[in-house]
Formats: structure tokens, C-alpha cells, sequence
């Protein structure tokens, strides 16, 4: 078990994301940007929402850190315990973008909850497109900047990124996202894979 969560980067890609998302976030909470938008009016969006897409990457990375030969022919269910690390990477590094939201910042919230959405679709991702796998989060938050506005601050219900903190409908959208991700995870993967 110890050369798999080695070879998963369990001891040192993870934390070091993990605290690489902590510490960005917490420096970029304030920071405003505007894009321009070909639909709709500009889009204004916050510095750390790009910083959620670094767990989303990170998951990737960590399944794509495979030795096919030698875990086909393993005993124990290592697909089982690569779903069980990322969903549970995932879910660790929405826990800590919550519990910043202790410390006053409401906004974090929202950061928790497109920690969420982006986990969800790069692992959803994954069985189809293996390391490509992260362009969607990347894709999703290009196209909610250009295209997720009717108005200022008013983005479309489906862009979930854009909206405020504590918006219950984005908050149930980045949920959904993320256990489809995990159910595309567990049935889609190929069995060589497994």
C-alpha cells in the first residue's frame, strides 16, 4: 500500500496542492477581475476562483501517475483507493476552503463550492479524455466569463462559478457535478485500468 500512495504523490503532490490552494486563495480572496464578455455585459470574477482549479489539475495528475503493468496484477482493489483518494482529496480541500470561511470572508464559501464544481468535472472528465482531463474545469471557467452573463453581476443559473456565496441552486449544481463525476469515475472506467 505504501508504493501506491507514493506513487499517487499522497505524500507530497497532495499536501503540496493542498496547501498551494490554501495559501492562494487566502492571498487572492480581495482581488477583482473584469473580462470582457461577447455575450451579455463584463464579467467581474474573483482572483481565487482560478485558484480552485488547482485541486481539480492536481486530481488528474494523481490518476494519471499509473504503472499499468504492475497493478494489473495486483491483489488488492487499487481502482477502489483511487477513487477513495480523490473523492476524498476533494471533498478535504472544499473542508478547508470552508473553514477559512471562519475567519470572516464569506466569500470562501464560494471558493469551497467551485473547488467542488471543478473536482467533479475534471474526474467526470477523466475516463474519456485521461490527462486531457483538465481542460474541462478550464474550459467551464473561460466560458462562464465570456458567455455566463445576462447582466453585471447577474450570471445565468447554469455558470454556478459567478454566483454569489451563498446562492442555494449553485451550491446543489456543484454537488450533483461532483458525484456524477464520481459515478463516472467508478462505471466508466476502462477494467485494463482498474
Amino acid at each position: 500500500m505504501n508504493w501506491w500512495l507514493r506513487q499517487r504523490g499522497a505524500f507530497g503532490l497532495l499536501p503540496g496542492a493542498l496547501i498551494g490552494f490554501a495559501v492562494g486563495t487566502g492571498l487572492t480572496l480581495n482581488v477583482i477581475l473584469v473580462f470582457p464578455a461577447f455575450v451579455g455585459s463584463y464579467a467581474t470574477t474573483q482572483l481565487s476562483n482560478f485558484v480552485c482549479l488547482i485541486p481539480a489539475v492536481v486530481l488528474v495528475v494523481c490518476l494519471e501517475r499509473r504503472m499499468p503493468s504492475v497493478e494489473r496484477s495486483a491483489v488488492r482493489r487499487l481502482h477502489a483507493r483511487d477513487i477513495a483518494l480523490v473523492s476524498g482529496f476533494a471533498l478535504l480541500a472544499t473542508a478547508v476552503a470552508a473553514a477559512m470561511s471562519l475567519l470572516g470572508q464569506e466569500a470562501m464559501w464560494a471558493v469551497a463550492r467551485n473547488n467542488l464544481l471543478f473536482c467533479g468535472l475534471a474526474l467526470g472528465a477523466w475516463p474519456l479524455l485521461g490527462h486531457r482531463a483538465a481542460l474541462p474545469p478550464v474550459f467551464w471557467m473561460i466560458q462562464s466569463l465570456f458567455l455566463g452573463g445576462r447582466s453585471r453581476n447577474d450570471p445565468y443559473p447554469w455558470v454556478i462559478v459567478a454566483e454569489e456565496p451563498r446562492v442555494a441552486h449553485a451550491a446543489v449544481g456543484a454537488a450533483l457535478v461532483f458525484l456524477t463525476g464520481i459515478l463516472s469515475l467508478i462505471c466508466c472506467t476502462p477494467r485494463t485500468d482498474r
